[in-house]
């Protein structure tokens, strides 16, 4: 078989040092192969890539998008242009208070707008990990929050999914066996599974952190992207410890990934470290974007732009579900409620060989593994089903349906 392009997936998931001196800690920051696969489909065009979870552009109103932009630059530009508050642009913070969080406790006073939800990760692991933090996962979890938290060393537990949340016999194992000091959880359409965490298991899961007295971190990049409009209340809303309560939200999956900006729900005893914290990191985050972002909440029909994505990506879904149906009947994975992926299984195969195969034929998937923080082979599979058409879509479940025979004839 002719390869588009040299690759190696072992290669990919090692770290190589480098040979100067480096602080302690990079031995500990993990690679991306997400990041990795991007590059490469970037650089051949003729990769189908279901790797990503790129949004689909053309879902921003192309037309008010540069109306808003042409009243920025004209109207707006003194500070705009300028550096800003550290916390971020009032008007923004006071819109996600009134439009995009749930957390009764929350004023414009508790946001602070970050570089995307990333970095929002990765100021909490500077606040509160290091190698005496136990840190509770969900497996499989974000890749990102893998990468933000790891170079902080701390040590991670890890506690097993159902399709509506975590397992509560673990949860409550692992919680009376250990002093877990900080738990990460993405409940809505989680990235990887697309698992929906039950709202009776968001109660008792909060109130279980709350007798621990567990911080908790909620990560609802994709709260907004149920297929049938539903949003789902927020675990922290059923917290009664707002102090330990964290909540990450994101710009990039219902605008654009473009702007890069997200926000985090910081209570009031951490407002001062966090904002230090940022200072360090970026003094403030981008403001043009900021200010651009507001107007466009401003003059958007946003319910309407709502519902015009999550229609979209729910078509698309059932086209991919449709396709690996069609080509690929072994295909294991459950139908999302939302989001942008499928977690699809593929049976007797090692995921190596059939990434490499896959890689070779044109066609990119995300390897389970990534999404664990325990070392393990996996037949899973992250397929993304936002970005390609309909056409591409059906050519590349083609190509893996091709790999998939290959290896097991």
């Amino acid at each position: 078989m002719d390869s588009f392009f040299p690759f190696c997936y072992s290669i990919t998931m090692d770290t190589e040092l480098p040979t100067i001196f480096s602080a302690k800690r990079t031995s500990f920051v993990r690679t991306s192969v997400i990041r990795e696969i991007l590059k490469l489909t970037v650089e051949n065009s003729d990769i189908l890539s279901f790797a990503g979870g790129l949004p689909n552009p053309h879902l921003l109103s192309k037309d008010i998008l540069s109306s808003v932009m042409e009243s920025v630059v004209k109207d707006h530009s003194r500070f705009a242009l300028q550096y800003g508050d550290s916390s971020g642009y009032l008007a923004l913070r006071t819109q996600i208070t009134e439009k995009l969080t749930d957390v009764p406790w929350v004023t414009s006073d508790s946001i602070s707008i970050t570089h995307g939800s990333q970095q929002g990760l990765d100021i909490l692991g500077k606040m509160f990990m290091d190698e005496e933090t136990n840190v509770l996962l969900e497996d499989p979890v974000y890749l990102g929050a893998l990468q933000a938290f790891s170079p902080y060393q701390p040590n991670f537990f890890s506690v097993p999914m159902e399709t509506d949340g975590p397992n509560l016999y673990w949860l409550e194992e692992i919680l009376s066996q250990n002093k877990i000091h900080v738990f990460y959880i993405n409940p809505s359409y989680q990235n990887p599974s697309t698992y929906t965490w039950s709202v009776e298991k968001r109660k008792q899961i909060a109130t279980i952190l709350d007798e621990k007295e567990v911080i908790l971190i909620e990560d609802e990049a994709y709260r907004y992207l149920d297929f049938l409009g539903n949003v789902y209340p927020s675990v922290s809303s059923f917290r009664e410890r707002n102090d330990l309560t964290f909540v990450l939200g994101s710009f990039s999956k219902i605008l654009s990934p473009g702007f890069r900006l997200g926000w985090a729900v910081v209570p009031e005893v951490y407002r001062s470290l966090f904002t230090a914290v940022k200072q360090g990191n970026d003094l403030n985050s981008n403001q043009f974007s900021q200010v651009v972002v507001s107007q466009l909440l401003d003059q958007m029909d946003w319910t309407k732009h709502l519902d015009s994505i999550q229609s979209y990506y729910y078509e698309k879904q059932k086209i991919l579900s449709s396709l690996l149906k069609e080509y690929i009947p072994e295909a294991k994975f459950v139908v999302p409620e939302g989001g942008m992926f499928l977690w699809v299984e593929f049976p007797d195969v090692l995921q190596k060989e059939m990434m490499n195969q896959c890689l070779a034929s044109g066609v990119a998937m995300v390897p389970g593994s990534e999404f664990s923080q325990v070392s393990k082979l996996s037949s899973y599979f992250r397929m993304n089903f936002s970005f390609l058409e309909k056409e591409e879509m059906e050519v590349g479940v083609k190509r893996i349906a091709k790999v998939y025979r290959d290896i097991n004839t």
